[in-house]
């Protein structure tokens, strides 16, 4: 059986993303040896090759229990190893949220975050950085029996106190417990928080990630997922039963997590079980007939284009892979879903890792074009000032000499202006980086959690969290105004100094903040419809549920200043150092022109030897210009 064409396309995207990595590499090898390469050159490279390489395509699973969320990874994913590898059966099999993932610095292992560690306000990003908490059970990869059999710990449940499970943050009320209770009075939980597979699958091995989320009640205990995970998903597979529809807790996890507006254009609706349907006293049109309807109504209550929904049997497609029988794959309508997710997922994260990698790598580019272009103009200038000393006498060689030094005091002296309005624009810029300084989100955080710990009323708890959301806006206000006050005086500097020197004028890129205020602002709605859902009805404060449901924003948030801080830094330097770039090279040529003139004031007999060796310079640079043209048209293809 043919490969199928997400493998294929995935593939192909790795490869993609080596070959580029691979391109930049040899520029930055290039820039070394060619002598143009500086500290902002270096540091774009870095950063290019961590994130190329580093990148990852995360499909997240969500559906209630018993929709065949597993059954489908196993289908799209896992068929090759002839059986099952993620459990699947009736009832609740995956019980926390799982990530299907491969990293190369880690043993091959099933972790598993113990549900104990709720008592704690770590999140589970921060659990990710230290695996202590967590459980490893090593993996033996190379039997698909014994992962299986490892991947059972998913599954695994204890009862508990209803105390203790509602400090854990499970059943809001007395009476959703009742349906889990054992004789005892004791109430059903899962085991483990959350649970990582490292796993060197292949397609893993590509930089896929799989996030297999249980269901409602596991998602609304773990704000986590809403908050980080799920938002961070390049694409979220929702999963409802094709006999059944849209029921009242599907429409309830749809509302409450997925619905949002900026969210849901990464969604696929499938509606999974259609062979449920299939029945032998109907005609094979009367049963397309049936669950076209389906689709139609699920397209109208979910309120998304028919388009988005995906109507298949993940039980035959996987049934139908393993067997090598292409005509039950086709009537499955799994290979629809697949060609689906290369088709729209892939290219899509494509264009936008092109898109990312091309703003950094272009503005390097033109930075080293620009150093280029400095050169070529000061050899020029040199060359056009010793064709006008020829034939000319002592004197007005002496004159030109002088000239040369006035020339370079001129500009040491607009060097010095600049270094005073540096000291202006350090404190600008620190003022910007301080306001989207992690510290300072962390002071915020500490003022709320001290807050929420006297809060005795939902009322309240609600009203400190919203606080905390206006000064999270507040800072980036403010760092969005500095940024247009620093881009303002960069500008005019810029043009200053270029019209004093004789220098090129580059207009510097501009900033804007408004990407992560948007973030923000996503993140506040999810908090809003999350904390009414969960306490909405609830006058008093539920301190450890909530003080869990804080942490869950602020490591959202905290990853939010982290990218606008890091992403400020680097438009800093591509519109700092590239003017102190051209500054030194001009100082440099200027250095070099008065040691010239001053040789040919001794000596008129220099002037043609200093033509030649300008001309050579001038060729060299020609060269320079040619193997850099070279390589950046060699990116601008593979981009």
């Amino acid at each position: 059986m043919a490969e199928q064409a997400f493998v294929s396309d995935l593939k192909s995207y790795s490869a993609w993303r080596r070959q580029l990595i691979q391109y930049i590499t040899q520029l930055e090898s290039w820039l070394s040896t060619q002598s143009l390469s500086d500290a902002l050159t270096d540091q774009t490279f870095a950063n290019l090759k961590t994130r190329l390489s580093g990148d990852r395509l995360v499909v997240a699973f969500v559906a209630e229990f018993s929709r065949g969320k597993s059954e489908l990874i196993n289908a799209l994913f896992f068929a090759q190893y002839g059986q099952r590898l993620l459990p699947s059966s009736a009832g609740r099999t995956t019980m926390c949220p799982t990530e299907l993932l491969y990293q190369e610095d880690q043993p091959p292992a099933l972790y598993l975050l113990p549900v104990e560690t709720r008592r704690e306000k770590t999140s589970i990003a921060d659990h990710k950085k230290n695996l202590a908490a967590w459980t490893r059970i090593p993996l033996d990869h190379a039997s698909p029996h014994v992962i299986s059999e490892t991947l059972k710990h998913l599954s695994e449940v204890k009862y508990v106190p209803l105390s203790v499970a509602q400090e854990y943050g499970f059943f809001s009320t007395d009476e959703d417990a009742v349906s889990v209770m054992n004789d005892e009075r004791n109430v059903e939980i899962p085991s483990w928080r959350h649970a990582i597979l490292n796993f060197p699958h292949p397609i893993l091995q590509q930089g896929l990630v799989i996030l297999d989320t249980p269901g409602l009640n596991a998602i609304g205990v773990e704000p986590e997922l809403t908050f980080s995970l799920l938002p961070g998903a390049h694409s979220v597979l929702y999963i409802l039963a094709a006999d059944a529809g849209v029921t009242k807790t599907d429409l309830a996890i749809w509302s409450e997590h997925l619905a949002a507006e900026d969210m849901r254009n990464n969604h696929m609706v499938v509606l999974n079980k259609i062979d449920g349907l299939w029945d032998d006293l109907k005609t094979r049109d009367q049963i397309q007939q049936e669950i076209n309807k389906q689709v139609e109504e699920t397209a109208r209550v979910l309120d998304v284009p028919p388009s988005q929904i995906f109507a298949l049997s993940a039980q035959k497609g996987l049934l139908a892979k393993i067997h090598q029988d292409q005509h039950l794959l086709e009537r499955s309508a799994l290979l629809k879903l697949e060609d689906a997710l290369a088709n729209r997922m892939l290219p899509s994260r494509r264009k936008l890792v092109a898109n990312a990698t091309g703003a950094d790598l272009y503005m390097m580019v033109n930075a080293v074009r620009d150093r280029l272009d400095t050169r070529e103009d000061a050899l020029h200038e040199q060359l056009r000032q010793l064709s006008l000393l020829r034939g000319k006498n002592q004197s007005v060689i002496a004159a030109a000499f002088e000239r040369s030094g006035q020339e370079k005091e001129h500009f040491e002296q607009n060097l010095a202006r600049y270094s005073a309005l540096r000291h202006i624009l350090t404190n600008q810029i620190n003022i910007l980086l301080d306001a989207i300084n992690v510290d300072t989100l962390k002071q915020n955080t500490t003022r709320t959690h001290a807050a929420l710990t006297e809060a005795k009323r939902t009322v309240n708890a609600r009203a400190l969290i919203d606080h905390f959301f206006t000064v999270t806006q507040d800072d980036l206000s403010s760092a969005e105004k500095q940024a247009n006050e620093i881009f303002n005086m960069i500008c005019g500097v810029t043009r200053k100094f270029a019209e004093d020197v004789k220098l090129r004028a580059v207009e510097p890129q501009s900033f804007s903040f408004a990407r992560y205020q948007r973030e923000i602002k996503r993140l506040q709605s999810a908090h809003e419809a999350r904390f009414d859902a969960l306490w909405g009805r609830s006058k008093t404060v539920k301190l450890p549920s909530m003080q869990r449901f804080f942490e869950a924003i602020v490591t959202r948030a905290r990853y939010i200043y982290e990218v606008a801080n890091r992403d400020a830094e680097s438009w800093l330097k591509s519109v700092l150092v590239p003017l102190e770039v051209k500054m030194h090279e001009r100082h440099q040529q200027l250095r070099k022109h008065q040691e010239s003139a001053r040789q040919i004031a001794l000596a008129n007999s220099e002037i043609e030897q200093h033509a030649g060796l300008i001309k050579e310079q001038l060729e060299a640079l020609k060269t320079q210009q040619i193997g850099f043209d070279a390589f950046v048209r060699q990116i601008d293809r593979s981009l």
